[in-house]
């Protein structure tokens, strides 16, 4: 049972180094639409899902728990959530426009534009009318 556990989580992890994911952590989340309680996910535009190492932060701090069973796959490693159901869409067209917009996520800082600036940085500019 074991190697067969084994064989799934090795051809999830291939799956999802082949779905060019990006991995977005706390700092990142609030922008896309997510509580930072969140927790880590990986978010695949082109394969359109969201996956969570950790559901129960996922489902309890954003609400998806009330994502229909139809929707979610269970892996030894991830919990996938199909770009389908309302809530993941929304947050994959957040992650979306954030990118036509020419942002990019960095680990340890969010979102940040071509200059390296964070995203609220750059809000906050633009409100002041700099």
């Amino acid at each position: 049972m074991y190697k067969l556990s084994e064989t799934i989580g090795n051809a999830v992890d291939q799956y999802v180094e082949d779905s060019d994911v990006v991995e977005i952590g706390a700092l990142g989340l609030q922008e896309i639409g997510l509580d930072f309680r969140c927790g880590r996910i990986l978010i695949s535009v082109n394969e359109n899902f969201i996956a969570a190492c950790n559901p129960r932060s996922i489902e309890y701090y954003g609400g998806w728990e009330y994502i229909d069973s139809e929707f979610k796959l269970d892996t030894p490693r991830y919990r996938f959530y199909d770009g389908e159901a309302d809530r993941v869409y929304s947050t994959i067209k957040c992650y979306r426009t954030l990118l036509q917009e020419g942002y990019r996520y960095e680990d340890g800082k969010g979102f940040v534009d071509s200059s390296g600036v964070h995203i609220n940085e750059t809000q906050n500019k633009t409100s002041q009318g700099d």
